[in-house]
């Protein structure tokens, strides 16, 4: 491992004046291999401060923020992987005394310092800025590397990593151990896990000792980008330098090898902490069960749920919802609400939350299981979960299906439809003619009419099977009249050609209640439409010898 050893000088972080290598690999003094100490323990300068004379740092408190120089705009465009936004070399250094890399100092342009980061200081919240309040009256000369380093811890903690890093760059005194710490969770905070692993390179060259915490953040860094080979390098070398991993490092390592999905590595890694010093949290188990369930592995899942469960961790909701969704997307709806059910109602569980429900209930709908999602949907809505609107719209979808079989199915498909509405999610057209069809096989034929009347008004498209069943229902209960309105809202107002089964359905009416005339009506109409209705509908008494073969040849049988 000895990429950590090395300076790498395409990216150093400070400027090359200021760069010391060790001559030696022999081991840096213990003062040097310590952990920086924070910076509120030595932040009073040892240097007099001025006399009188407020300083430019504090002037520019009050004056407009300049505009930054061109390296500092080419370095807040990093892409986080050595290289900017169309260009394909690596970013220069950031040289605080030139315009150029390697200058000589003699530019008259400004350069980047401290008080470039004045404004977003004070634009902190008054926790964040506390510390660093009274370094304003200095002057930029006065300022040690303590001093840096509370505006360093200032702005990552107000989580302006971008300004961070790049005063970090610009710094003109030598940066310590904290310095390079802080920059090193900033370049991560930005995922640039190249940028992060060449500081820490350069931290390492300068024989500061990195602590866990930092190695931590470059291996959760490059694990996250899929580096899973960097990420093993930084590890290594990690444990060279007798810096202990902990078991947060283990967790971005196990998630590392499952996102490139390597997953028998990752469950490899679980079984080794299984048996060593280093025991596995409930969070190992559920990234390396994710995994499997994500390539519908779900057996083995949940085998590791349950190892996981007899090492006595308590499953969060996190390793519920990755099992429920593991269960889901292999096809095994009932599985997952099994699951679900167990949750509900073993105390000792995890409750669900409303993505849990949300999972279950979306595949139980895909799935065409609408009594299971009905159950569903009254637990989810007793444990105070709002259902999503998009999820109501199928579920009604489904118990509208449900009333073709089943009527009493009826009553709550008109609950979750009204949900549907109430909920600001305009139903679609399909949905609309469905509860038309069951509101009329139920018999509400008054609130089916007035459903698709709602629809003309809307401009939605009307299904014939929709009309068909109101008109249809309509003529069962002599109500011609307002069979023959529903024909003409059809006709006249959306311009649509009825089928066949309406008109022959008012044809039947109006000729059982011996309206002839009404007859020959709509049955011209139908004919005119291209529509082939069959003219048995109409009585004897309502046509002369010669009518029949004269329809006849109009309208074969």
């Amino acid at each position: 491992m000895a990429s950590l050893y090395v300076h790498h000088t395409s990216l150093p972080l400070s400027p090359p004046h200021q760069l010391t290598v060790p001559e030696s690999p022999r081991a840096p003094p213990p003062s040097s291999r310590l952990p920086a100490v924070p910076s509120s323990s030595h932040h009073v300068s040892a240097l007099p401060r001025p006399a009188a004379a407020p300083s430019a740092f504090a002037r520019h408190c009050k004056a407009p923020v300049r505009d930054h120089d061109a390296e500092l705009l080419r370095a807040l465009q990093s892409n986080g992987n050595g290289t900017l936004h169309g260009d394909a070399a690596p970013p220069q250094v950031l040289d605080s005394r030139s315009d150029r890399p390697g200058g000589d100092g003699r530019s008259k342009r400004s350069r980047f310092c401290a008080r470039d980061c004045a404004k977003r200081i004070m634009e902190l919240p008054v926790e964040e800025r506390v510390k660093v309040l009274d370094l304003l009256p200095r002057d930029d000369a006065a300022l040690t590397v303590s001093d840096y380093n509370d505006i360093l811890s200032a702005l990552a903690r107000a989580g302006d990593h971008t300004t961070a890093v790049a005063l970090f760059r610009a710094m003109p005194v030598a940066p310590d151990a904290q310095s390079f710490a802080t920059a090193v969770q900033c370049l991560c905070r930005q995922g640039a896990p190249d940028e992060a692993k060449l500081a820490l390179d350069e931290m390492v060259a300068r024989g500061f000792r990195p602590s866990v915490a930092t190695f931590s953040a470059v291996v959760g860094c490059l694990c996250k980008r899929g580096r899973v080979t960097k990420a093993m390098e930084v590890f290594d070398a990690m444990r060279a330098l007798g810096c202990e991993p902990t078991i947060r490092t283990y967790n971005s390592l196990v998630g590392g090898l499952c996102y490139v999905g390597r997953l028998e590595e990752a469950l490899d890694l679980l079984n080794k902490l299984k048996y060593s010093p280093m025991t596995p949290d409930i969070y190992t188990f559920t990234i390396v069960l994710d995994g499997f369930c994500k390539v519908e592995r779900t057996e083995e899942a949940t085998a590791i749920f349950h190892d996981a469960i007899g090492m006595g961790l308590s499953p969060t909701i996190f390793t519920y919802n990755a099992l429920l969704n593991g269960h889901c997307k292999e096809g095994n709806p009932l599985k997952a609400l099994a699951l679900l059910m167990e949750m509900c109602g073993n105390a000792a569980a995890c409750p669900p939350d409303k993505i849990s429900f949300g999972i279950v209930l979306t595949a139980l709908l895909r799935a065409g299981e609408t009594s299971a999602a009905w159950q569903t949907y009254k637990r989810m809505e007793r444990a105070g979960f709002d259902v999503d609107g998009r999820a109501l719209d199928t579920l009604a979808r489904g118990l509208c299906r449900r009333c073709a079989t089943d009527v009493s199915a009826l009553g709550d498909a008109k609950e979750v439809f009204a949900k549907v509405v109430a909920s600001g999610h305009e139903p679609v057209s399909y949905t609309y003619c469905l509860m038309a069809q069951a509101l009329a096989r139920g018999g509400e034929v008054d609130a089916a009419v007035a459903l698709l009347e709602d629809m003309v008004r809307k401009g939605y498209a009307l299904r014939k099977r929709a009309y068909t069943d109101v008109v249809r229902a309509l003529c069962d209960r002599g109500r011609a009249r307002d069979a023959l309105q529903v024909l003409v809202l059809v006709m006249i107002v959306r311009d649509f050609v009825p089928g066949r089964n309406a008109f022959e359905a008012l044809l039947g009416e109006l000729s059982r209640q011996g309206r002839w005339a009404d007859a020959m009506a709509v049955y011209a109409a139908a004919v005119k439409r291209g529509v082939a209705v069959s003219w048995k509908h109409l009585g004897r008494e309502a046509l002369s010898p010669e009518e029949p073969v004269r329809l006849g040849v109009l309208v074969p049988q």
